[in-house]
């Protein structure tokens, strides 16, 4: 059953790429925003990245902690999410998919075509001109839409967003909107 507003977020326990534990219910004082993505190569997760990069200063005044989930390897997330987007985030692989069935993320073909709306080739030609080209090395799931959750600093899920696309994330002025309301 999906994860619904309210509700208090599962805890977990993993390695993010650096080796570093991350156990979600201790992280101290502070909001989460954990998004889950595709793979590290798709091109319209790196956008969505270099969106919440161009407002992280805001997110740290906000005291709101980023932790990225993807499907791909450590090897490949250092390379194509880490080593493009320099600030300070929680990046997790999780080829296993244990994180994504835990928060009921789930791939969706039907989903993945509704991304060719004029909204979603709109992205791509953005996403290009950052400099992220379409196409690039598959990991996991190419049909694995988004999902995103704000969660409290009581680990209570503020608002539990699962994507209806690839390009449908928890629209970041409504999260900033969330958090100083």
């Amino acid at each position: 059953m999906r994860l619904k507003q309210g509700q208090i977020v599962p805890n977990f326990e993993t390695l993010d790429i650096h080796g570093n534990k991350i156990n979600l219910h201790k992280l101290s004082n502070q909001k989460v925003l954990l998004t889950f993505f595709r793979y590290s190569e798709c091109a319209l997760c790196n956008l969505r990245i270099s969106e919440l990069q161009k407002e992280s200063k805001k997110l740290k005044e906000l005291n709101i902690r980023l932790i990225a989930v993807f499907q791909s390897s450590n090897k490949s997330l250092t390379q194509s999410i880490y080593n493009k987007h320099l600030f300070d985030f929680i990046i997790i692989s999780d080829s296993k998919l244990k994180l994504y069935n835990l928060f009921q993320v789930k791939p969706s073909w039907v989903k993945l075509i509704r991304t060719a709306s004029w909204k979603g080739i709109k992205s791509v030609i953005k996403a290009y001109k950052n400099g992220f080209k379409p196409g690039g090395k598959i990991e996991g799931k190419f049909h694995q839409i988004p999902a995103d959750f704000l969660i409290n600093r009581e680990r209570i899920i503020e608002i539990a967003h699962y994507g209806n696309s690839i390009i449908d994330h928890i629209p970041i002025k409504k999260i900033i909107n969330n958090v100083t309301t």
